[in-house]
């Protein structure tokens, strides 16, 4: 199919006035191809504009690795566990120091709360004296567990949170000394129950809501199952809490010099979920660490922590 071009009405057939005719195409041609051409452009520019806003949306919605899950109250797990990326050193007390989150006086006991932002976080910072409760003895794990016995520690009253504390058999730990700690963290009075709303009371026998274990990598592994702990990790697993003892003892990069820290987020993180909190992740560089974040797998700018925010409690 062809097009011809009509002469209108009126225009002249002389030789000069086929040239001016001629000349008014030839103008018209280059303003319908000059009004092509940037049509063109403005739809590649919008698609362009399109496809930089589906990544921008994409990166939005990504969320950190989902990693070991609580099985009945959180979503499922993730079916890989990735080792662990200690990709971000945290500030630490002996380094600069930078003013405290808004949050910061939350975790901390009231009468630390009036003092200067420096020295609030300072507090934060200091490492907390948890032991590891390890006997000079070489590890024996055997895969069953006994129950500690809850002795002249704070028992179950009602109203409170009762829960067992089970050792490895085999493993060189005082179960007297882990009990004791564990009980500790959970009811200090920057724990999950510090304000006041209930408290965690160790029992031997009877009636319990949960148990918190200490348990070798492998055993960690069986009892953490379908969850995949690789040896690494710890996990809450319907009522019973299990904590990796490699990590108890030995924490993780960042927490090389803060153990006693470490040792709080693990207890608090792993109990958190039973109480049916999820994971979080870093809320900026500088920012204190959620304890439900998966600190273990890297703090991430974050500064390190073992207590719950006041955003998470």
């Amino acid at each position: 199919m062809s097009f011809s071009w009509a002469y209108p009405a009126g225009v002249s057939t002389s030789p000069i006035g086929l040239r001016v005719a001629g000349r008014r195409r030839f103008r018209l041609r280059n303003v319908f191809r000059i009004g092509l051409a940037i049509a063109s452009l403005l739809v590649v520019a919008a698609f362009t504009s399109g496809l930089n806003d589906l990544d921008a949306a994409e990166s939005d919605t990504r969320t950190e690795p989902v990693g070991i899950r609580p099985v009945t109250t959180d979503p499922p797990a993730t079916p890989t566990s990735p080792p662990d990326q200690q990709t971000a050193t945290s500030p630490r007390a002996d380094g600069p120091l930078v003013p405290p989150p808004a949050d910061l006086c939350d975790a901390l006991p009231p009468n630390e709360c009036a003092a200067p932002p420096d020295e609030l976080l300072q507090a934060a910072l200091s490492p907390d004296t948890v032991p590891s409760c390890t006997i000079e003895a070489e590890h024996d794990p055997q895969g069953s567990t006994s129950v500690v016995a809850a002795s002249g520690l704070p028992a179950g009253v009602d109203g409170s949170l009762r829960f067992l504390v089970e050792v490895e058999d085999g493993l060189a730990i005082d179960g007297g000394c882990f009990a004791e700690a564990v009980a500790a963290i959970l009811n200090d009075s920057r724990g999950w129950g510090g304000d006041g709303e209930f408290m965690f009371g160790l029992v031997d026998d009877g009636e319990f809501d949960f148990r918190v274990v200490l348990a070798s990598p492998d055993t960690t592994n069986r009892l953490c199952y379908p969850m995949r702990t690789a040896g690494k990790y710890s996990c809450r697993n319907g009522n019973r809490v299990v904590l990796n003892v490699m990590r108890w003892e030995t924490g993780t990069e960042e927490y090389a010099n803060d153990l006693g820290i470490y040792r709080q987020y693990l207890v608090n993180h792993e109990v958190g979920h039973f109480l049916g909190h999820g994971h979080r992740s870093c809320p900026g560089p500088g920012e204190v660490a959620p304890v439900m974040m998966q600190q273990t797998k890297g703090l991430r700018e974050c500064l390190l922590n073992g207590w719950p925010t006041v955003d998470e409690r």
